[in-house]
């Protein structure tokens, strides 16, 4: 948690160097999550013409606490996940950072899952998150904005605590399996913003 306040504190520096010389510097934007009611949040500020750089934070996301972790929309009703995330996206546009146009996006980040069994298993899992997104952005004059994107994600396990109960039913263990390894997945959404 104390990285999380750290990385917090050190964007919202940066960025609010831009409120004092610009208006429009800013953009907040939600992802709908139709499919887990997880929505994923994010502020971007510019820091050149053609770049922004932000924040995507994801904090005890537990409203549908199933979420898998590979991408896949796979999900096992006898598990439950509690989920963390924190990435921060740098998105190149060459049409200008709140134009119309297409845009590249690299992040970088941290996330981890808890996963709970109803037979008392539960598996904690952290990973290092890198992606790259292709998209295309739509900016109005009264700053409403949608984003949609698409690209791979890589997820890199780098700490796992895990306790398998003896009387787990072996497809739940066969799926705590799949959602605690390394992977790499499609990616994508749509982002519906406003820029201040």
């Amino acid at each position: 948690m104390k990285i999380f306040n750290y990385m917090l504190v050190n964007i919202f520096l940066v960025f609010q160097m831009s409120f004092c010389f610009a208006k429009n510097t800013v953009n907040f934007s939600v992802a709908p999550d139709l499919s887990t009611y997880c929505h994923q949040y994010r502020i971007d500020a510019v820091i050149t013409g053609n770049s922004t750089l932000g924040v995507m934070p994801s904090y005890r996301c537990t409203d549908r606490p199933d979420r898998p972790s590979n991408g896949t929309m796979v999900i096992n009703s006898q598990v439950t996940n509690t989920f963390n995330r924190l990435l921060v996206p740098w998105r190149y546009s060459p049409h200008g950072a709140f134009n119309n146009g297409y845009f590249l996006e690299a992040f970088a980040g941290v996330e981890n899952s808890e996963f709970r069994t109803g037979a008392g298993s539960t598996a904690d899992v952290k990973f290092f998150d890198t992606g790259v997104w292709l998209g295309y952005q739509w900016f109005w004059r009264n700053g409403l904005n949608i984003s949609a994107v698409i690209g791979g994600s890589h997820l890199a396990r780098v700490s796992l605590d895990r306790n398998i109960s003896p009387s787990e039913n072996s497809s739940v263990s066969d799926y705590l399996d799949e959602q605690i390894s390394t992977n790499t997945h499609v990616a994508g959404g749509v982002f519906f913003g406003w820029v201040f």
